[in-house]
């Protein structure tokens, strides 16, 4: 099954951000032993892996590399694909 993340957008009404806001840390969450931030995004992510997606794709804008980066060894058992919108 596949999963669509729509995060093309500018996130112009939340900046000046150095990141994409849908890496924007909220929570966290347990990595083997040690603690780490959340982003906002994995908890769409980790539902949609819960719910049986076995590939996840991003729609990500030409200048968001850093999402690609964040999820480019895909989320649990999910592959991750990336779609490069030109213009949000």
């Amino acid at each position: 099954m596949l999963g669509i993340v729509p995060a093309a957008g500018r996130g112009s009404r939340i900046q000046p951000l150095g990141f994409s806001k849908e890496l924007l840390p909220v929570g966290s969450r347990i990595d083997g032993q040690t603690e780490r931030p959340c982003a906002v995004s994995e908890y769409l992510v980790r539902r949609m892996v819960r719910a049986g997606v076995d590939k996840i794709c991003f729609i990500i804008g030409s200048g968001k590399s850093d999402i690609l980066e964040y999820y480019a060894a895909g989320y649990g058992d999910a592959a991750a694909l990336f779609v490069v919108q030109p213009n949000p």
